[in-house]
């Protein structure tokens, strides 16, 4: 059992994420201005579109929850983090009161207790987190590489009842076209040996190129590819020349 208190081993992986069908990832406001676009993608600082890494992270977690909860492997397991949570009933977090107060008088309680609820979590929810654990995967946003062309695109609002074009419901949106880079980074932290399986798992969806991100999937936006790929592992051996000289060739870790 690995937790977050001290330092066991960093996973990093670097890239290229590569658009190969245009991306449509909405800013958080619709424009009132009629000569603007009705559905702007959303932009950097810099005035560049960007994939957010809060976005590419949920859906790797909700692919990885569909994977696992299908049984392709029986030694990991997926909840249903918002309809069934692995912790979360009444009942459970009673049991974990009760140990919590046995237990806190001793020395070490914080850690029996950060223990007790880390034991009871699915696989999925020991990686990326719940609301009783931090995640040990974080994934950066995901900045522009050199330039991309966007284009415009015209929608239409569909009438839930007849499943046809509603009246007067036209509109348009913004995409990032195909081709366009972005820089990848994730980093998972104090990862379990046993768990190097879910990280590879990872990585193949991430390098198939089925991935989807965004909105307008429906029609074929979103799909997304990981290039370039590079993979380290620093453990506490080499903790220090990482800290002190950064990434090197000899930290690479050969997961293949």
């Amino acid at each position: 059992m690995t937790l977050l208190d001290r330092f066991y081993n960093k996973y990093i992986i670097k890239g290229t994420l590569l658009a190969e069908t245009p991306i449509h990832i909405g800013a958080s406001g619709e424009s009132f201005d009629p000569v603007q676009v009705d559905n702007s993608i959303i932009r950097d600082s810099n005035g560049k579109p960007y994939i957010p890494g809060s976005s590419l992270k949920g859906v790797l977690r909700s692919c990885l929850e569909t994977l696992l909860s299908s049984g392709i492997d029986e030694r990991f397991n997926a909840c249903l983090i918002v309809n069934d949570p692995c912790l979360g009933k009444k009942e459970q977090l009673d049991e974990i009161k009760n140990i919590q107060e046995s237990v806190k008088a001793k020395q070490d309680a914080d850690r029996i207790i950060a223990e007790e609820i880390y034991k009871r979590l699915c696989t999925v929810c020991k990686i990326f987190g719940n609301p009783y654990f931090a995640s040990k995967l974080t994934v950066n946003d995901c900045l522009l590489k050199g330039d991309a062309h966007l284009s415009i695109r015209d929608g239409v609002g569909i009438d839930r009842d007849t499943g046809t074009a509603a009246d007067k419901k036209k509109y348009d949106f913004e995409q990032v076209d195909a081709g366009a880079r972005f820089e990848f980074y994730m980093a998972v932290d104090n990862l379990e040996p046993e768990y190097e399986d879910i990280l590879k798992l990872i990585l193949n969806v991430l390098e198939s190129g089925q991935l989807r991100v965004g909105g307008k999937t429906s029609v074929g936006l979103g799909r997304v590819r990981l290039i370039e790929t590079r993979v380290y592992k620093i453990e506490q051996h080499n903790l220090k020349s990482y800290l002190m000289q950064g990434l090197k060739e000899e930290m690479r870790w050969q997961y293949v």
